[in-house]
């Protein structure tokens, strides 16, 4: 924004959508419905971040900037209820679905998932005595998941296995 609309440091909006406007967004193809909300970049006063969730995340990658421009107003219009708001002046975006070093996306735990979950997809297959796979990455992560710091986590954890596991096969060699 050239001016921001909001106090410095207060630049954060959450979007409540009932579930009739979401299916409705979906039938409409409208993808501002995917839009949980936008927040204040630190150390930029006039800069809102804005995710867009879900499917819709695609079609948002097609758009032209001009068009996301716009659906951006029109959700700080309806959500603020000031129709004065304008329209940013500029946006930057990263096409993340179409960025082949990350497809678009990172792991976040379903209502379903239990902490134990995590140290499941940590163990290794088949067995603790012979491991042949060993999940790492931010998914795997009981605490970071989702943050490049529970990858490198999780990454040191399954080398320290195999080099544990490398060290206990050499010893049993020297042994014989």
């Amino acid at each position: 924004f050239q001016e921001p609309f909001w106090l410095q440091g207060e630049g954060e909006l959450a979007f409540a959508w009932s579930s009739q406007e979401m299916d409705e967004g979906r039938q409409k193809n409208d993808w501002t419905t995917s839009v949980p909300g936008m927040n204040e970049v630190d150390g930029h006063s006039n800069v809102l971040c804005m995710w867009v969730c879900g499917e819709a995340a695609q079609q948002v990658d097609n758009l032209q900037e001009n068009d996301i421009l716009k659906g951006a107003s029109l959700l700080l219009r309806k959500f603020t209820g000031d129709p004065e708001i304008s329209t940013p002046n500029r946006i930057t975006r990263h096409a993340w679905l179409k960025d082949p070093l990350c497809m678009g996306t990172w792991s976040y735990p379903s209502l379903h998932s239990k902490h134990e979950d995590y140290f499941e997809l940590m163990k290794p297959l088949p067995s603790e005595d012979n491991p042949r796979l060993l999940l790492a990455g931010e998914h795997t992560h009981p605490t970071y998941w989702s943050f490049m710091h529970g990858a490198r986590l999780s990454g040191i954890e399954q080398a320290e296995k195999i080099i544990k596991f490398v060290e206990q096969k050499q010893l049993l060699q020297y042994n014989l």
